[in-house]
């Protein structure tokens, strides 16, 4: 089977303007409903899309708005880390503003150094082996403006935990996030690889109440985490989008 995909995402050290206000907790889409026209996995191949496209030299806490058309087209991604962190991210959004993120995910595809090592394992091949690599994964939890997720508890069975289907992605021109979340740097840029898959938990938040917010997660990975752990804590600054845009 394919090398271990690489777990988590890109993180750029990204801030953002602030402002005082009040605030409320925001409302995640279950995993089975159509949040803005597309699935959770469906959202979670277009999330990856836009991690890979990163330029790390100039990466994004917030994704673009637009990366469809659409109601889904004010959708924004949180980016995450790779490896072990311990991170709080400061930004601000306007009031309508969804946003989707992963609070874990593992990736795998057929990249690998030198280019000509490239293999060729099917879509299926490679699901299996990221749904292997999730099985590493020990402990999961968020919290959204102090209240705890639910069904986290346990990441083999979260009712969060979805698994995007083939998909491809193109590879920024400098800098490419492919290196830094599989280790792979030897992919020239503007490479479009395919397939790939992801395994992870993801959450879709409806936009928040203008004021302050925050989301806080964590994982582990290997028994008690000793592969890696991760600690991320975005302070959220919502501001009122008077002119529509």
């Amino acid at each position: 089977m394919p090398r271990p995909g690489g777990f988590g995402l890109a993180l750029a050290g990204l801030m953002l303007l602030t402002v005082a206000a009040s605030a409320a907790p925001a409302q995640i889409f279950p995993s089975s409903s159509l949040p803005y026209g597309y699935s959770y996995e469906e959202w979670s191949a277009k999330f990856w899309q836009w991690t890979f496209g990163q330029d790390t030299n100039n990466a994004e806490l917030v994704g673009w708005s637009g990366v469809c058309t659409g109601p889904g087209r004010s959708v924004r991604f949180l980016a995450g880390a790779t490896g072990t962190v311990n991170v709080t991210n400061k930004i601000t959004i306007d009031d309508q503003t969804p946003l989707f993120f992963t609070v874990l995910s593992t990736t795998d595809d057929n990249t690998a150094c030198p280019v000509t090592d490239f293999t060729s394992y099917t879509a299926d091949q490679l699901a299996a082996a990221a749904a292997a690599n999730w099985s590493a994964v020990s402990s999961t939890t968020c919290a959204i403006d102090g209240v705890a997720v639910g069904g986290l508890e346990n990441p083999a069975n979260s009712e969060y935990l979805v698994q995007s289907p083939a998909f491809s992605y193109t590879t920024a021109e400098q800098g490419g996030a492919l290196g830094e979340i599989e280790g792979v740097y030897c992919v020239p840029g503007g490479t479009t690889i395919y397939p790939a898959v992801a395994d992870g938990i993801y959450l879709m938040l409806a936009p928040f109440s203008e004021g302050k917010h925050t989301i806080h997660y964590t994982a582990a990975v290997g028994p008690g985490g000793a592969y890696f752990t991760q600690d991320i804590t975005y302070d959220i600054t919502v501001r009122r989008d008077h002119d529509g845009h």
